[in-house]
């Protein structure tokens, strides 16, 4: 499916007792003009994001609860100055709008229209998870259309507006228009009997066609004047006449979808709300029948507060996921905002990030190419990015921004040499800086909190040089939701240049919760395999780490080298540059008097599992050997740093030999195991070994593996494969965690369990 891998889900089994209750909204995220089709046991939804790409995005559950995003119809829609964002164009509003799905002899199939290409596309795919899709263009474009398929092997689609709905009929696999084929109006759909009104907001739209019992039953929306937007719906006994119509819900605004039914023969009507900022959001409405009619199984005409599913929603509804950028494919979650520019962006060209290269100059961020987005959730989200601007230009603006016409964004700007973090506002007119802090070096952490409440939003902007100190940055945005965008509110990771084009920015990762210390990560079934300590055990400190001695694992797991390859070719076989000294025969560097690491460049970097003993500050020797100018290191704690850059005695030229101990101190460390980061500054500087003592270092021991009777304790947190949090423990060691892990959780399976930045696997049996 292009650019973005299709990941396995594990989705919860259906259920046949609906034992927990759960609260309408049943996703508090952007989720309009949803259809649906069950398949077996499986729900599949397709919705509305217009310019975003890919587009038409299917989300699967089994249990109406819990969704995931499993593929999209198309990757791109067209490539045109609207869809590419060239030339003073976009699609903004338009696009992709309306779309319906249906599962039909073996094939499902996607009807979506579009204003951006003034025709329907119809997608088709035996396999909606891992496609591919084929797809056929009709010559017009189809308000709000309903793909039908009926029993006789006629196949049509049911559109239009106002009194008027209608009809056209396709051939029968809906390769295209039927050539003869019949098309009119549907006779009997008559919105003014219905609600007796004669002034509407939006007169009617929205089809939905389902036949059920030998009945035809068509679901529209309508927003009477006097009377809020209902949903609608008629029924006949014949497809294109005979019509006669009625509400099926008035209530707060919840109207446009369809209804469909369980396995175990219950039935739901899914329908959205426009809700403000946040967007349109679905809601599931339990339905019964009574004189062949559909009604809300509460017995009014309104949508239920709660209702009994099998499972609860997931955080974040599952529409939203951390990335750490580990992967050379985009999760699903992700869409760009139009058609990206794929040679400016890379997750392969520093691995373990995605980069973000400026291809013209731009002078709003909504101008902007390239900028990478997920959904915001209510009733309140965080968001927040690592970013390392090193390799911008001048006048470049790169973070994280909101999309919509009211809008605001944290960015890292450079000006000249400098750089700073900008706070901008933005509404139809453009955007303005309302803020701006100075700050010394080129990484820094942005974040934005959104508080969405049904029918109003603000968004909140901060920053932190550390990654734990967070400091709020200009004031709060006051969120809308304009017709000129017409979707929800999202988060945006952006890169644009004003005056010269090339700079680029790398993001380090992506995390987002229901708050700023909350991280959810929506697992695929692959296997994640966790960096593990080398020899087996996390070391004991206070004491002294051979730098060769890092942790076992994949690149950009367990260590970060640019080239790929070890140089040195010795004591380990991984693509970290490792070189022997002593060593009896250079041929074989197997048998030497000690390792180092060698060939380093700037930002490299490699992983240790720890166990500090006891809390508190520590003092640090680092035995090093250089030739170069501020070259060195820099110690991290679970992604934060404890030492400022410890900088070698610098050789003279080419003396890579001649090593000396730099002394340094650290921050507080908290007890129990972490993860420590040794990163490379400068370049070509080796590194022997790093001592951390509790006082002034006096000696030179090892750094021994944990004793048994270390009891320093600290927190995981443990989640389900889908992302669902499940609670968190007290442990001394990862395996106390896992094996209290294993008796807390209520079912079987794969686990992952985080402890700050590091995510260990469990399997219950």
């Amino acid at each position: 499916m292009g650019w973005f891998k299709v990941l396995g889900i594990a989705l919860a089994s259906s259920c046949a007792v609906y034992a927990v209750t759960v609260s309408n909204p049943i996703i508090w995220a952007d989720n309009p003009d949803p259809a649906i089709v069950r398949v077996d046991d499986a729900y599949y939804m397709v919705s509305t994001t217009m310019y975003y790409a890919p587009g038409v995005p299917v989300m699967k559950s089994t249990d109406l609860a819990q969704w995931r995003t499993v593929g999209y119809a198309y990757q791109t829609l067209i490539n045109n100055d609207e869809q590419n964002l060239n030339n003073g164009k976009s699609a903004y509003a338009k696009g992709s709008w309306a779309s319906s799905i249906r599962y039909h002899k073996g094939n499902f199939y996607v009807l979506t229209p579009s204003y951006t290409t003034g025709k329907t596309h119809i997608y088709k795919t035996a396999d909606v998870e891992n496609g591919p899709w084929s797809e056929v263009q009709l010559p017009y474009m189809y308000h709000d259309p309903s793909l039908f398929f009926d029993d006789d092997g006629t196949a049509w689609v049911i559109y239009g507006s106002g009194n008027e709905i209608k009809y056209v009929e396709l051939n029968g696999d809906a390769s295209g228009l039927k050539q003869n084929g019949r098309s009119g109006i549907l006779g009997g759909v008559n919105i003014d009997q219905v609600t007796g009104a004669s002034n509407y907001y939006v007169k009617q739209e929205g089809s939905h066609m389902e036949k059920i019992d030998g009945k035809y039953y068509l679901f529209t929306i309508s927003w009477p004047a006097n009377r809020g937007r209902s949903s609608i719906v008629y029924r006949s006994n014949s497809l294109l006449t005979g019509y006669e119509g009625r509400f099926f819900l008035s209530d707060n605004g919840v109207a446009q979808g369809s209804i469909f039914d369980t396995p175990d023969g219950k039935w739901y009507t899914l329908l959205f709300r426009d809700s403000g900022p946040v967007g349109r959001i679905p809601h599931l409405v339990p339905t019964v029948w009574k004189d062949g009619w559909p009604e809300p199984a509460s017995g009014t005409n309104k949508a239920p507060a709660t209702m009994e599913l099998p499972e609860s929603p997931l955080p974040g509804y599952g529409m939203a996921t951390s990335d750490d950028f580990d992967s050379e494919d985009l999760p699903l979650e992700w869409q760009w905002n139009h058609n990206p520019d794929n040679k400016n962006w890379s997750l392969t060209a520093n691995p373990g990030h995605l980069r973000i290269t400026t291809g013209r100059t731009d002078a709003s961020v909504l101008k902007a190419k390239n900028t990478l987005t997920q959904r915001t959730f209510g009733p309140k989200c965080s968001g927040r990015i690592s970013l390392d601007g090193s390799g911008m230009k001048d006048g470049d603006i790169a973070g994280l921004t909101t999309i919509q016409e009211n809008r605001g964004f944290v960015g890292l700007a450079k000006d000249g040499s400098n750089y700073k973090v900008v706070m901008y506002q933005g509404d139809k007119n453009g955007d303005v800086q309302k803020a701006s802090e100075p700050i010394s070096g080129s990484k820094v952490f942005l974040r934005m909190d959104f508080n969405l409440p049904l029918d109003k939003g603000t968004a909140s902007f901060y920053y932190s040089t550390d990654g734990s100190a967070w400091t709020k940055i200009g004031s709060d945005v006051s969120l809308n939701f304009s017709l000129d965008y017409f979707t929800g509110n999202r988060f945006g990771l952006f890169n644009y240049a004003t005056k010269t084009a090339g700079g680029y920015v790398d993001f380090d990762w992506f995390k987002v919760g229901k708050d700023y210390k909350d991280e959810i990560y929506l697992e695929s079934t692959q296997e994640l395999v966790p960096p593990t300590p080398y020899g087996g055990k996390a070391l004991t400190l206070p004491g002294r780490i051979e730098a060769e001695n890092f942790d076992e694992g994949k690149p950009y797991k367990a260590y970060s080298d640019n080239d790929g390859e070890n140089k040195g070719k010795a004591y380990r076989e991984t693509g970290v540059d490792i070189v022997g000294f002593g060593c009896s025969d250079e041929a074989n560097t197997t048998d030497c008097e000690g390792y180092a690491l060698g060939y380093t460049a700037e930002s490299e970097w490699l992983r240790y599992t720890v166990n500090f003993e006891e809390a508190g500050e520590y003092d640090v020797r680092v035995n090093m050997a250089t030739p170069s100018e501020k070259a060195g290191v820099k110690l991290y704690i679970d992604s934060k740093a404890v030492t400022d850059e410890i900088i070698a005695k610098q050789n003279s030229e080419n003396d890579w030999s001649t090593y000396s101990v730099v002394a340094a101190k650290t921050s507080e460390i908290a007890a129990g195991e972490h993860t420590l980061k040794l990163e490379i500054v400068g370049n070509n500087v080796n590194v022997d070994w790093f001592e951390i003592c509790k006082g002034e270092c006096k000696t030179s021991s090892i750094a021994q593996r944990p004793r048994l009777d270390v009891h320093s304790e600290q927190n995981y947190r443990a989640y389900s494969l889908n992302g669902r949090f499940m609670g968190s423990v007290s442990a001394a060691s990862i395996r106390e965690a896992q094996t209290k892990v294993q008796t807390m959780v209520p079912h079987k399976g794969v686990y992952f369990i985080k402890s700050q930045t590091v995510m260990h696997r469990v399997i219950v049996k």
